[in-house]
């Protein structure tokens, strides 16, 4: 039996990299996630603002499981998706609080997807844009 959205979900969370930077995977649907961040100091750079790494993995991350979501119910829970190319520009610091990253699938092809992230603070403030392309490798078991 193929592991549910949920049971995905739940892997995800459970991982180490997602438990390192407190990540939470919000929403999951056809084409869209929304992951959050909430910022501790192990999140921030020697000058007292998140920093870029801290970012990317979750805008990096929104746009893997909008792919997922985009995936799934045509092929199963059999894919991954490889991070190809990834261009974020960091448009404000911030120092505390919430991130919140949504990720839209805008382009879907057999084996390329392209996402569009925006990564804002908890007051809605835009922080980061970024762009990021996967290859879809499908799983044989």
């Amino acid at each position: 039996m193929e592991p549910t959205l949920d049971d995905l979900i739940e892997r995800g969370e459970a991982s180490p990299y997602y438990r390192l930077l407190n990540m939470k995977i919000e929403e999951v649907k056809d084409g869209y996630a929304r992951l959050t961040m909430n910022i501790e100091e192990k999140h921030l750079q020697f000058l007292g603002s998140v920093h870029g790494g801290a970012i990317s993995s979750l805008a990096d991350s929104a746009a893997a499981w909008a792919t997922v979501g985009s995936v799934l119910g045509s092929v199963g829970a059999k894919v991954v998706p490889l991070t190809v190319e990834m261009k974020i520009n960091y448009l404000a610091p911030v120092e505390s609080g919430r991130l919140i990253a949504e990720a839209r699938v805008v382009h879907k092809g057999s084996t390329i997807s392209v996402s569009d992230v925006e990564v804002k603070d908890d007051k809605g403030r835009l922080v980061a844009k970024s762009l990021v392309t996967y290859y879809i490798r499908k799983e044989s078991r």
